[in-house]
């Protein structure tokens, strides 16, 4: 995934840092509003491979085409087709720093340029959406307001695997 976040790279927010991209699909149930849906995720780690920011995109249609994004808040099972994103960033991979919604006065989009619901399973596509400040401010934070601006991703959904514990 990448993407210009006030200007800048987002992918190159740390030097000598690595990002992974998540894909999966939901089943139509209650906890997915009755639609089956794509989340994509992507995660952010500093040199030291410590998690520093988490940027998702949750309940996709599964069909192509452009999409409103609104915070998660307003969103949750509408009949309207909205994606729902988030930006948490954390200190030390598991405490969280700050926490981001969208702005909805920003126009917010996820257009779906593909998905490969048979073969391949990839999905591919484009983004833009504003995030704002939602919590309180710890130490080294970013801005108020960040910008993603010409935004890509393109992964591979990955079936989860069922695990016997």
């Amino acid at each position: 995934m990448k993407a210009k976040v006030n200007g800048r790279a987002w992918q190159k927010t740390y030097n000598n840092a690595y990002q992974t991209v998540r894909g999966f699909t939901t089943k139509p149930d209650s906890a997915n509003c009755f639609r089956k849906s794509i989340s994509v995720y992507s995660m952010l780690y500093d040199s030291e491979g410590v998690l520093q920011q988490l940027l998702s995109f949750e309940k996709i249609p599964v069909k192509p085409g452009r999409y409103h994004v609104a915070p998660v808040s307003e969103t949750f099972c509408k009949d309207t087709l909205f994606v729902q994103a988030t930006l948490e960033t954390f200190i030390d991979e598991d405490i969280f720093r700050d926490r981001y919604e969208i702005l909805s006065l920003e126009e917010n989009y996820l257009h779906l340029n593909e998905y490969q619901e048979n073969g391949s399973m990839e999905i591919k596509g484009t983004f833009s959406v504003s995030f704002v400040l939602r919590s309180k401010r710890y130490s080294n934070s970013f801005e108020d307001t960040l910008r993603f601006t010409n935004g890509q991703f393109h992964t591979k959904i990955v079936t989860p695997v069922k695990r016997h514990l």
